[in-house]
């Protein structure tokens, strides 16, 4: 009941041009699975809340079956914690760690019908969400302070839309990566691809009719490493009105022609508030890599 098996095969429509599973699609199916998990304990409508980290190890290539499991970590009274790892034969390709927040008809929060308790690690992990979304709630204003940034604008139609007439967070994260993804290009003016997604906490949902502008800039760079940040903004088209929705980063990795990685030009910080920002990617960089390195000593996928 608290576990739950999903199987995608990789088709010709789902890889990039460089052929390896598009990462918004990877992302996307990720959280697909999460929600068909919080769907079955919820038993209705939910809506993804914020999400720790999502990271893409491993590519799938066309004809790869990729078997994702889905396991609830921690409830409480109208959120669920869960896992969601993609194995690819028995090699980790891919993993994340969200939450997920039960509904009722008006998208409001309703207790959730099972629990399995949380642990003091999970509160912990809690209380940090909690504390990040203070943050963001602080931080509402453009990214036009960045020296390299781009804004990226469509309406939301109902192919996008959830049961509810929300955004569905998969094809958001669809969205995002995208637009990302050509920011990056632009920047080390070659092919890049997806390597996570950080920390997100969705603030307000969006509705399907609204417009959704997606901000993003480049706030890191190493010898090939390239952080993205972006700040995803709702806008009411009758009134005007503007809401910030979420924030994120998305690492990539430029590669040359064949597909290895190559050198980027590192970006210089043109203000003091940009260096700001670039030295808390650095420092959150560390922290990544070293997630990153634990879960793929700890956490095993075996073929079946």
């Amino acid at each position: 009941m608290y576990k739950l098996e999903t199987y995608y095969n990789v088709f010709p429509w789902h890889v990039n041009h460089f052929g390896s599973l598009h990462g918004g699609i990877y992302m996307s199916w990720l959280i697909d699975s999460g929600g068909l998990l919080m769907s079955s304990i919820s038993k209705g409508n939910y809506l993804l809340a914020s999400l720790d980290y999502l990271y893409l190890f491993k590519p799938a290539k066309v004809g790869d079956i990729i078997r994702v499991i889905s396991e609830v970590t921690a409830t409480w009274n109208s959120s669920a914690e869960i896992k969601v790892k993609a194995c690819i034969k028995d090699r980790l390709g891919a993993i994340g760690l969200m939450t997920f927040t039960a509904v009722d008809e008006n998208n409001r929060p309703r207790p959730l019908p099972t629990t399995v308790g949380a642990d003091e690690e999970a509160n912990r992990r809690k209380e940090e969400r909690l504390k990040r979304k203070a943050k963001d709630l602080e931080d509402k204003g453009d990214m036009s302070f960045l020296s390299f940034w781009r804004s990226y604008i469509r309406t939301i139609y109902p192919e996008h839309g959830f049961t509810n007439g929300i955004l569905y967070a998969g094809k958001m994260y669809m969205m995002l990566d995208e637009a990302l993804a050509i920011i990056a290009k632009l920047y080390s003016k070659g092919n890049v691809y997806t390597v996570s997604a950080g920390y997100a906490n969705f603030l307000t949902p969006v509705k399907i009719g609204d417009i959704l502008e997606i901000q993003g800039g480049i706030e890191y760079t190493g010898n090939t490493s390239i952080d993205v940040g972006a700040k995803v903004f709702s806008i009411n088209h009758y009134t005007g009105e503007r809401k910030l929705v979420s924030r994120t980063v998305f690492s990539f990795v430029a590669i040359d022609e064949n597909g290895k990685p190559k050198s980027i030009p590192k970006i210089v910080p043109s203000s003091e508030y940009e260096k700001k920002i670039f030295e808390e990617r650095a420092m959150e960089r560390e922290v990544r890599i070293k997630i990153a390195k634990s879960l793929q000593e700890t956490e095993e996928c075996y073929e079946r």
